[in-house]
């Protein structure tokens, strides 16, 4: 008799491998014109054990989607809308990531980084950003390929008066039994294998600068549990929900899915 349990399922509303049109933009991609002013922090320094054994000797950022690393479409994509000044966040062979990124003149913009000493976790690295000006800072993972226009996360943080907004999203999970919902010892309801929505983190957040005073060079701490103290400490943080397409290419099955789905095409394409 097997031991397996059953294990819930889950959508992302959005989350599709038709992205295709979103990896052939970044083939071209320079920044034309002058750059906005404001800066994105991409978080690129994780260990990527998600994606084991294909990160042994390489970062998750520069697995490769469509002949191109997945950080590099995630960049591009965000030079097509007018950034031009990215700091990485790195630690885990980070030599490799600097390496293909170098300057960023290749694509005409300014890409420095932002050395983590430790593993401090999805918002520690941001101690360590230089805190110039008062525009909003845009942070966003590293393995998620979106069409979302950050221009437009801009605007909803600045028009909502919050120190920090957050992309936010649905997903559907199914949970394999059935649910009982009880009085006492007394069942009122039982659902079979319902399904339930849940407003997840999107990954991507728009921060006002003195936010990151509360960050302390050397702190462990993932974009969550900052998230939480800011909400503990009474700040306004905002959500703004989003419905782009958006991929989280961090994850081994759907990494998978997506060179499958891509192949599929190509070989489609040749018959």
């Amino acid at each position: 008799m097997s031991s397996r349990q059953p294990t819930m399922s889950y959508r992302v509303d959005g989350e599709q491998l038709d992205i295709q049109d979103i990896l052939a933009q970044t083939a071209s991609t320079r920044l034309e014109g002058a750059a906005r002013p404001e800066t994105i922090v991409i978080m690129a320094g994780g260990l990527g054990q998600r994606m084991m054994p294909l990160t042994r000797h390489m970062p998750k950022p520069l697995l490769p989607i469509a002949g191109r690393p997945m950080l590099e479409h995630i960049i591009c994509q965000m030079i097509r809308q007018g950034f031009g000044r990215f700091r990485l966040s790195v630690r885990h062979m980070a030599d490799q990531i600097k390496s293909h990124f170098g300057d960023g003149s290749q694509w005409n913009v300014d890409i420095g980084y932002i050395d983590e000493p430790d593993l401090l976790g999805t918002a520690g690295g941001l101690a360590y950003l230089d805190k110039e000006g008062d525009l909003p800072v845009i942070v966003a993972n590293a393995d998620l390929i979106t069409d979302l226009d950050y221009r437009r996360v801009v605007d909803h943080h600045l028009a909502s008066d919050a120190v920090l907004t957050m992309c936010t999203r649905e997903a559907n999970f199914q949970v394999p039994y059935g649910v009982v919902d009880t009085l006492g010892n007394r069942v009122l309801k039982v659902e079979e294998k319902p399904t339930q929505s849940v407003t997840i983190s999107a990954g991507m957040y728009a921060l006002s600068p003195q936010t990151l005073s509360h960050i302390h060079e050397g702190e462990v701490i993932d974009m969550p549990d900052f998230i939480q103290d800011l909400v503990a400490k009474g700040e306004h943080v905002a959500s703004m929900p989003i419905a782009d397409r958006w991929v989280d290419v961090g994850r081994r099955q759907t990494y998978q899915a997506l060179l499958d789905h891509l192949e599929e095409l190509n070989e489609q394409a040749d018959t």
